[in-house]
């Protein structure tokens, strides 16, 4: 179909030809039938960030292919949302290691983003914590990419915002919890250099964030 597509930003504004296929033969045929195309998961992105006049959407691929409950580790089609893994994990004792702001991205997309979080300094990206994914190349061979194998197509692709390939699946770790609840400690300040201070006299906890009024 043809829609207008933007960004979370809703500029640039773009017309569209979107792809939404089922699985990953659905892909392969849109990949293969289509020179120039790039994968888009919920657009949560800011600025040009998968637009083109051609776009693969992952939102249909949303299974959850395996759940290790007891070790931390999940196996997900890559157009799931975060928010839908949460209903699954947390009630388990698990969350991510790392998650932005917005928990209505895909999986897909955080891996082609590296998200970060609030707690960045400590935990870093979200390939950190990510074993390993299922890449659709431009000729419709699958390739898994880990640290082990396809290592250079699995750094390229994390961060690398979907010019390596569509992905389709990943496999990652979690963070043990004990409950769903988070202790805060708010702190007001009256200008940058007492916020810069205070993040540095509040370094051990694990998650810091400051705005500006």
């Amino acid at each position: 179909m043809t829609q207008i597509m933007a960004g979370w930003a809703n500029y640039p504004q773009l017309e569209a030809e979107v792809f939404e296929p089922l699985d990953r033969v659905g892909v392969r045929t849109v990949v293969v039938e289509n020179e120039r195309i790039i994968a888009r998961g919920n657009g949560k992105s800011y600025g040009d960030a998968a637009l083109a006049h051609k776009l693969l959407s992952t939102l249909r691929l949303t299974q959850v292919l395996a759940f290790d409950a007891d070790n931390g580790v999940v196996e997900c089609e890559a157009g799931i949302l975060l928010s839908d893994l949460l209903k699954i994990i947390v009630p388990k004792g698990w969350f991510f290691h790392v998650t932005p702001g917005i928990k209505a991205i895909t999986v897909g997309g955080a891996i082609a983003s590296d998200v970060h979080g609030k707690n960045h300094p400590t935990a870093g990206c979200f390939s950190n914590y990510l074993i390993s994914f299922d890449l659709m190349v431009a000729d419709g061979e699958v390739k898994t990419c880990s640290r082990q194998e396809n290592t250079d197509l699995f750094w390229q692709s994390c961060g690398g915002m979907g010019w390596t390939g569509v992905i389709l699946s990943a496999k990652f770790s979690l963070l043990k919890i004990t409950s769903p609840m988070m202790r805060q400690k708010n702190v007001q300040v009256n200008n940058l250099e007492e916020l810069f201070q205070t993040f540095e006299e509040n370094h051990e906890w694990p998650y810091a964030a400051g705005w500006v009024d």
